[in-house]
């Protein structure tokens, strides 16, 4: 299996979000990581086991259960690297002018 990796800015997001979630009520941050955490075992276990975006189809994500937040992802030869951690209220592909 491939290794996932966070690009330094989808790790930024995520932090942030945590953060935030810790703030609203003890534990929740906690939570989110543990769903955020499920949901990359199952993209480095299947990574084309999701859709591919349709916005541009060389990423692919995948929904946080009970969070509104999805994880994009690119299936590289060495590696899975997230590039986003997203809330799904955000404009959609706001990520894509980091590179």
């Amino acid at each position: 299996m491939k290794p996932v990796v966070l690009a330094p800015d989808a790790q930024a997001e995520f932090e942030a979000a945590v953060e935030w979630y810790e703030t609203k009520a003890a534990g929740l941050g906690e939570r989110f990581v543990s769903h955020v955490d499920e949901v990359l075992q199952l993209v480095q276990e299947t990574p084309d086991g999701f859709p591919t975006w349709n916005v541009d189809p060389r990423f692919r994500r995948a929904v946080v259960q009970r969070f509104p937040y999805l994880v994009f992802y690119r299936d590289l030869t060495d590696r899975i690297e997230v590039v986003a951690v997203a809330h799904g209220a955000r404009e959609p592909g706001y990520w894509l002018k980091r590179k």
